[in-house]
């Protein structure tokens, strides 16, 4: 009977589908805040939309690393579930870029999310599962998030501190007990489920380049034709690379889950995700041809998207692998690159668009290139070990 049960749980999908549908209702509250930049794209606008990315993506990775230690989808988890994705939607909503944060709405909000998973955690204990012991009420989670949520319930009004100071002392309370201390005792208990936090990973990153493309239909559609086809293909290209970049590149088949860096990593995929949004935001309104409506600051703000993109793709392979080798090396001297030619060559107006766009798509790929065949060429069956075996037959 035992052996029947590890056998069932050995050939059933990681990931839910509930927890699937949850990660959709994130994206778009991330992809939301984004947007934040884009409307009025300055400073202020820009720390919204960096603190709110950030803030939303903590709430993902607690409930996230809830059912990654503790998994279940009984009735009183999912009504949680739901209530914490209204509160995050609202949260998103609530931002307004010319003020920065509503702070009212968006803090109750974040609030709210945030003692969701203190809920989840209590109510873990309510349902019986054979085999499994209830979440814990472990003081190194509950503390941190009950000061944070009450923080982001009262501090609004009890206090003169501006919304981009609370935010980020919100995050502190939160994240560094969770992550700093009580990560390394379910590291050492051996608690985590590795196939599950990479697969819930992959999942997030494949929803955001979708998220891009339906807006790329969406804008077309309402416009009624394609205004440059050009960038139109290059659009494909790109989010191609990327996938193939983190997956074939990356985060592969053939990574040994038991030795990345996770916490590291979780740090990579925040920054590649504010990366990817940005850039796909851009993309969509640059192949539509409204990039006038965002400022001149527009094409800047395109290659230090994609330069955030690479320097999270040479910060994942690190955790993955260990060290950066040839492409790690590649995707940060061409994040430099671009990073120099945004600031010494880009002019404010728009004329340097075609080239500009060619180039920063050019990067990705070639870099998208590179990186999965240096992968794939390093595997058991790859060029290199074969050459490397020619090589020790010809020594014997």
């Amino acid at each position: 009977m035992a052996s029947d049960q590890r056998a069932q749980e050995r050939h059933s999908p990681a990931v839910g589908w509930f927890e699937l549908f949850y990660d959709l209702v994130v994206v778009a509250a991330v992809t939301l805040t984004n947007d934040t930049f884009l409307e009025e794209p300055s400073w202020v606008s820009a720390r919204t939309a960096v603190f709110g990315i950030f803030a939303l993506s903590w709430v993902w990775l607690l409930t996230m690393l809830f059912n990654n230690l503790f998994p279940g989808q009984d009735l009183i988890r999912r009504a949680l579930m739901l209530a914490q994705m209204a509160a995050v939607v609202a949260a998103a909503l609530a931002i307004d870029s010319p003020d920065g944060l509503e702070t009212g709405t968006a803090f109750a909000a974040y609030g709210v999310a945030l003692l969701i998973v203190v809920l989840l955690i209590a109510s873990d204990r309510l349902v019986a599962r054979p085999g499994r012991a209830p979440a814990p009420l472990n003081p190194g989670v509950l503390v941190p998030l009950l000061i944070a949520g009450g923080l982001c319930l009262l501090g609004p009004w009890l206090t003169p501190i501006p919304s981009y100071v609370l935010l980020p002392i919100v995050l502190a309370v939160s994240i560094i007990p969770i992550l700093g201390f009580q990560y390394r005792r379910w590291q050492a208990a051996g608690l985590l489920r590795l196939d599950h936090m990479s697969e819930r990973l992959g999942l997030f990153i494949l929803i955001i380049l979708g998220e891009g493309f339906a807006q790329l239909v969406a804008e077309l559609h309402r416009l009624g034709f394609i205004p440059r086809a050009g960038l139109y293909a290059l659009t494909f290209l790109v989010s191609f690379a990327l996938w193939w970049i983190y997956f074939d590149g990356t985060f592969s088949e053939r990574t040994e889950l038991g030795r990345v860096r996770w916490r590291l990593s979780l740090l990579g995929h925040l920054l590649l995700v504010f990366g990817m949004a940005g850039t796909l935001d851009i993309l969509v309104l640059l192949t539509a041809g409204e990039e006038l409506d965002f400022g001149p600051r527009v094409l800047r703000y395109f290659c230090g998207c994609v330069a955030l993109v690479l320097v999270a793709f040479a910060l994942l392979r690190t955790t993955a692998k260990g060290r950066l080798q040839f492409p790690g090396w590649l995707h940060l001297a061409s994040a430099a690159a671009l990073m120099l030619v945004a600031f010494a060559f880009i002019d404010e107006g728009v004329a340097d668009l075609p080239w500009v766009a060619f180039m920063c798509a050019s990067a990705i790929i070639v870099n998208g290139v590179v990186s999965a065949w240096h992968d794939h060429s390093d595997s058991p069956g790859g060029a290199r070990a074969r050459f490397a075996a020619v090589l020790r037959g010809a020594v014997d």
